[in-house]
């Protein structure tokens, strides 16, 4: 059964398929198995997954038709224009090339390598400047082109990142990189492309070459609203008093003094991804995040909790499982399916439900905070939890892109959504702890009352008999390499499938 939502609730012409939900649950011996696909997933996506999920192995569960089995498409998402804009932007936009391509080798220049005194990371991995625009452009290694430049700053020290930084402070280090950008060919031609743009309305302002201003306008567009709005706002329209022209360059070096400070604090606060990652998500969440789908996970993670307000599926999914006659139940929650797997548990408790239920987790994308609530509520309503993810070194080198595109940003999903999509009330929620990503298992770093206590509290429930985390590569268990092959792996459905006997 292949149950459609928009915004929460079920969408029309589906009230038969629930009554045959309820129906299938009133038999003896109910069996349940819900399954909750990631996110950013569209509807097409969604139930192609629960196709092949339902049909036999090695690429199904080969479930027996005393199961009934219920598939939440849930959240028609945008996977696929994510990927387009940033590759057309990492390949064709001047600006956001520089600004990453100056800055990562700022920082690596700045960090130094543990137990090389005197020396810069950068220098410990014998990396120049025209090797990196290499590397950002492709040309070498594609899945994982600053290896050598992370493990130059213990990117993957116990206890998490430790490089040695320079005395100076970052708002210094920030000024230092403004500056290196005003010398800087590059950034100049972008901000005058942009220029060109923002003040054509300027009376006399004489004509520039050809194609600057489509440049320009394309390169303008891609910018995050935030960053257009105050420009918006003293762009010279050859009328009244805004006719003077606005000095882009200017506003272009703020933003970016504003990365460079960002991603020194995070190496000083051992809140970094790595040089490559840290200064891509700075960049993008600073000037772009509007482009690579910030906004839109956030929707999607308002969606997951909207299916339990009033008249959300999720709730009526509940009432669907009879009080008598136990149904057994068994969740699988695929990344962003975690989100939802959390919210229920909370529900279950909130109308005090006698249900009980295994959770199997899959490269889950749900954070530490929420997770832990669930926990806090419900945790006694799970039998059995096992989680399947990634360790930490395959969930660096897994490319969100595709392993072909590490050279624009080299991590998983998980990493991303942790980087540059999260929010804590109305500010930015920067290296977000989630419950999929080993880098949070047992870490000391966090200085953060509310992340330390629930990152104890879930791996206190992991501790208990009947949870266990399994972390890939794990021979017989599980050797997914990719956040997307949790759902498709042979050896990991084949581990899931012993759970749905």
């Amino acid at each position: 059964m292949i149950f459609a939502t928009t915004n929460g609730k079920l969408d029309k012409g589906q009230k038969g398929l629930v009554d045959a939900l309820k129906h299938s649950l009133a038999q003896p011996d109910g069996k349940l198995l819900l399954h909750l696909h990631g996110g950013l997933v569209d509807d097409a996506a969604g139930r192609a997954i629960a196709a092949r999920l339902a049909g036999p192995p090695p690429q199904g569960w080969g479930l027996s038709p005393a199961w009934t089995q219920a598939y939440v498409v849930w959240r028609t998402g945008a996977f696929e224009t994510l990927k387009t804009n940033w590759i057309d932007l990492a390949t064709n936009d001047r600006l956001y090339k520089t600004v990453v391509r100056k800055l990562l080798w700022f920082v690596a220049g700045k960090l130094g390598a543990p137990g090389a005194v005197g020396r810069s990371a950068a220098a410990q991995a014998n990396l120049t400047e025209q090797q990196v625009a290499l590397a950002l452009s492709g040309q070498g290694d594609r899945r994982a082109p600053f290896a050598g430049l992370d493990e130059a700053v213990e990117a993957a020290a116990p206890g998490g990142r430790g490089p040695v930084i320079v005395e100076a402070d970052d708002a210094a280090l920030a000024l230092e990189f403004q500056d290196l950008l005003t010398q800087d060919d590059d950034f100049n031609t972008a901000a005058g492309d942009i220029d060109a743009v923002v003040n054509a309305a300027v009376p006399g302002r004489a004509p520039l070459p050809a194609g600057d201003r489509a440049r320009g306008e394309a390169s303008y567009r891609r910018l995050s609203a935030s960053v257009r709005t105050p420009i918006e706002a003293l762009k010279p329209t050859g009328r009244g008093a805004r006719t003077g022209p606005v000095g882009v360059a200017a506003f272009l070096l703020k933003h970016a003094g504003l990365i460079a400070f960002r991603c020194f604090k995070r190496f000083r606060n051992h809140r970094d991804h790595g040089v490559h990652a840290t200064v891509v998500e700075e960049v993008a969440r600073e000037l772009y995040g509007d482009l690579l789908g910030a906004t839109i996970w956030g929707m999607m993670v308002k969606d997951a909790g909207d299916h339990f307000a009033t008249g959300g599926f999720g709730l009526t999914l509940l009432d669907a499982i009879p009080d008598k006659g136990p149904v057994h139940v068994v969740v699988t929650a695929h990344s962003a399916g975690s989100i939802w797997a959390s919210h229920l548990l909370k529900a279950i408790k909130a109308r005090n439900r006698a249900i009980t239920l295994d959770l199997i987790l899959l490269a889950p994308a749900v954070r530490t905070d929420l997770f832990a609530e669930a926990l806090d509520a419900a945790a006694d309503h799970v039998r059995l939890c096992r989680m399947f993810t990634m360790d930490d070194e395959l969930e660096r080198k897994d490319a969100v892109l595709g392993h072909d595109k590490g050279y624009i940003y080299p991590s998983s999903l998980l990493y991303l959504v942790s980087g540059l999509f999260e929010n804590r009330a109305a500010d930015a929620f920067v290296d977000a702890p989630l419950v999929g990503m080993q880098r949070f298992a047992g870490a000391s770093w966090p200085n953060d009352p509310v992340e330390s206590a629930a990152g104890q509290k879930i791996a206190a429930f992991f501790q208990q008999p009947g949870h266990d985390i399994v972390y890939s590569p794990a021979p017989g268990l599980t050797m997914a390499d990719s956040h997307g092959g949790f759902d498709s792996e042979p050896v990991t459905l084949a581990s899931v499938g012993k759970f749905l006997v």
